[in-house]
């Protein structure tokens, strides 16, 4: 008798499901973990999800544990491997490379509630039709943005299947684009007149003061930095006339806040001149007692790393006493590019300054990148402080 056939690493038996009363059901199965022991494993109904008919929701549960002990190499996909598996393997492959931390726990958030429609989903049932309804799904429930995200996993886990010739085609590739309700309007631009008057506001404000809000606002006006540039800016990397952007603060899962020595992309490590009323801000703030264990220009009271997530709530109940209530910090951003592109600087110029990787074929190929420009430091001089 040849008895039953050897379970491959990764692989599970057979899955039954046992009524354990009150609308609660066991799932369990044999599996074979990486090491090559067999062993049982089980799951019940999730707490809080109500009455599990027939045990489906112990067994989405269950097969949801046995993706995360095992996620298949590229040598291992096939038909049959489910798509929650392969996302993580996707998704180390994304962190091999270098990825974000931040954008990988983003991707990892969205994967989480993707798995309520793909739980137990294989990769040669990962039909277009499938595909393109469980995201409209999730976008009604989450929202655009975050079933684009999981959509961006998806077509890269789905495409290791296709190189893998565990299918013919990536069936993200016929997925409808997703729209939002509303399109995006992203940040408001803030106009000569209103910088001017918000630089001036800054210092009058109590709240901005007790907070210590005036000095990274006054930076973003003088430079257009993103959130996370600002609060990574090391004391080190002020010279006096220019500043430059080596990094960024964000949370990871598990660390906290940490300082990256990286930025958003390559064209982001640049150096900025600086108008004189940041180089003076920044002379005299050297002066203050602002404790820091990491070295940088903003940290928090306490003397660590600020957080961008509660600076950003910080400016939001500040821009409403300042009587600008739809400015955001990438609203400074915008506002820089405007006054740029009102002086009719090269487009390149703001590239540069704002750290933005292209701006056209034509510009990247015949204007010299990386470039150091003191004209956009005149510019914010008189801007913000002369009003011409």
């Amino acid at each position: 008798m040849a008895g039953r056939p050897p379970l491959r690493i990764g692989q599970h038996g057979k899955i039954t499901r046992k009524d354990l009363g009150g609308g609660v059901w066991l799932a369990k199965c044999r599996y074979r973990d990486d090491d090559g022991v067999v062993r049982i494993v089980e799951r019940r109904t999730p707490a809080g999800m109500g009455d599990d008919q027939h045990g489906k929701q112990a067994e989405d549960a269950l097969l949801d544990s046995l993706a995360a002990r095992h996620a298949p190499s590229e040598e291992e996909i096939t038909g049959d491997t489910l798509v929650s598996a392969l996302c993580v393997t996707y998704l180390q492959r994304l962190e091999d490379e270098g990825r974000s931390a931040a954008t990988l726990d983003t991707y990892r958030f969205a994967m989480a509630k993707l798995n309520t429609w793909t739980a137990g989903l294989r990769v040669q049932e990962a039909k277009p039709g499938r595909m393109d309804t469980v995201l409209r799904s999730m976008s009604k429930t989450h929202g655009a943005t975050m079933a684009r995200q999981a959509k961006t996993v998806l077509r890269g886990a789905l495409g290791m299947a296709v190189l893998a010739d565990a299918v013919p085609t990536n069936p993200l590739r016929d997925v409808r684009p997703i729209k939002g309700k509303v399109g995006p309007t992203g940040a408001k631009a803030i106009s000569a007149d209103e910088l001017r008057k918000l630089f001036t506001d800054l210092s009058r404000s109590e709240y901005c003061r007790q907070h210590d809000l005036v000095d990274p606002v006054t930076m973003l006006i003088a430079t257009g930095l993103r959130r996370s540039e600002l609060l990574g800016l090391l004391v080190s990397e002020f010279d006096g006339s220019t500043i430059k952007v080596t990094g960024k603060v964000v949370r990871v899962k598990g660390s906290g806040l940490v300082r990256v020595p990286a930025t958003k992309t390559a064209a982001g490590a640049r150096t900025i001149p600086l108008p004189n009323f940041a180089i003076d801000m920044l002379e005299r703030r050297a002066g203050e007692a602002h404790p820091t264990n990491d070295g940088v220009i903003f940290p928090s009271t306490a003397g660590t790393l600020r957080d961008p997530n509660n600076f950003g709530r910080e400016w939001r109940k500040a821009r409403d006493l300042l009587d600008v209530p739809d400015t955001t910090t990438h609203s400074f951003r915008k506002a820089l590019a405007t006054l740029i592109d009102d002086e009719r600087l090269p487009a390149r110029m703001g590239a540069d300054h704002l750290g933005h990787r292209n701006v056209s074929m034509t510009q990247d190929r015949y204007m010299a990148r990386g470039r150091i420009h003191t004209e956009v430091a005149d510019l914010l001089e008189r801007t913000v402080i002369s009003g011409e």
